[in-house]
């Protein structure tokens, strides 16, 4: 597995971290189905439009969202594992919240196309028969 496979997961981290729709928008296959651990409306965003509606989303509740990540792990199937927490902060209430997850993509064309949420990280590293 290339390094390159790791590149777009990573650096989909990063375009949430910096509120960066577009450079989001590049690394997602056209029918990306998108599973967020803390969206509002608790569905999967689907194609370019869904992750416009998910930075919508992040910007009318949060005033801060930040993905940390702590793993980025290709699997011999091809698909990636991610480790990462997220730090939020309410628009309103200014309270904060720190989470952990991982998730699994799968890429297509060398986009992101679907991932798995894990709220147990290393559920992600045991499901591509990796070492948590």
């Amino acid at each position: 597995m290339s390094k390159g496979a790791e590149d777009a997961p990573r650096g989909f981290a990063h375009a949430i971290s910096g509120g960066d729709i577009e450079a989001a928008i590049a690394l997602c296959d056209p029918e990306i189905e998108f599973v967020s651990m803390l969206g509002v409306s608790g569905r999967a965003y689907r194609g370019h439009e869904g992750i416009r509606e998910y930075f919508d989303d992040i910007d009318s509740a949060w005033s801060e969202w930040r993905v940390e990540l702590h793993r980025v792990v290709p699997g011999a199937d091809g698909r990636v594992a991610v480790l990462m927490t997220m730090h939020v902060r309410g628009k309103e209430s200014g309270a904060t919240l720190t989470d952990t997850a991982g998730h699994i993509w799968t890429l297509r064309h060398g986009r992101l196309w679907r991932n798995a949420l894990y709220r147990e990280p290393d559920d992600a590293l045991r499901e591509l028969g990796l070492e948590p």
